[in-house]
């Protein structure tokens, strides 16, 4: 997951202070093709969550098991742990890319 910048704060507040802005048409662009994105990610989480229970949990049992034969080391995460990982990293993206265009558009 990303971390916001030390001074993040400080940059959107300079970015507003200096009336820095980005034209209405490169958001249409950043618009277009990120929040396309993240939905098509978001529909594709969800479709994932549809499925039983067991059988996540299963598939997650399996995917360790398969790792561990590989005799790579480390442990994988769980589906249910890298579901919500990105359920919340789409929501931190698009928070991100809200915050930024209330500061670039005037």
């Amino acid at each position: 997951m990303a971390n916001p910048l030390p001074n993040e704060e400080e940059i959107y507040q300079k970015i507003e202070q200096e009336n820095l802005s980005v034209h209405p048409l490169i958001w249409n662009l950043i618009n277009h093709h990120i929040r396309n994105d993240l939905q098509a990610i978001s529909m594709a989480a969800a479709s994932f969550y549809s499925m039983p229970e067991w059988i996540l949990k299963f598939a997650s049992w399996a995917i360790r098991f398969l790792y561990r034969m590989s005799r790579t080391p480390g442990d994988p995460d769980d589906l249910f742990s890298l579901g919500r990982d990105v359920e919340k990293r789409i929501k931190n993206i698009d928070n991100f890319l809200r915050k930024l265009e209330g500061a670039t558009l005037k």
